[in-house]
């Protein structure tokens, strides 16, 4: 508790950087970290309903084009699409 954030952030990214080497190379994207507070609570919530689209529809909405477009608000500092109900099988 007593370890200064910004440092134990360094060494996280440290360690990802390390790691690298070791995961496979199709990966969508590089692994990444964030700061977060778990005391911060949401200043918005919305949701989503439709008579003509399904939730994975809808989902996909959320997550490719509100999230994305309410990110790129300044002063925002995280967006979140959650709830989502997409099939959770992998190939």
């Amino acid at each position: 508790m007593s370890r200064n954030i910004d440092g134990a952030a360094r060494d996280v990214q440290a360690a990802i950087n390390a790691g690298a080497h070791v995961l496979p190379a199709n990966l969508p994207s590089n692994p990444t970290y964030r700061k977060v507070n778990p005391a911060d609570a949401p200043i918005m919530i919305i949701g989503l309903t439709s008579d003509k689209y399904g939730p994975d529809k809808l989902y996909d909405e959320a997550s490719t084009i509100i999230q994305q477009r309410l990110s790129q608000i300044q002063g925002v500092g995280q967006v979140i699409a959650g709830g989502g109900a997409l099939p959770s099988v992998r190939r």
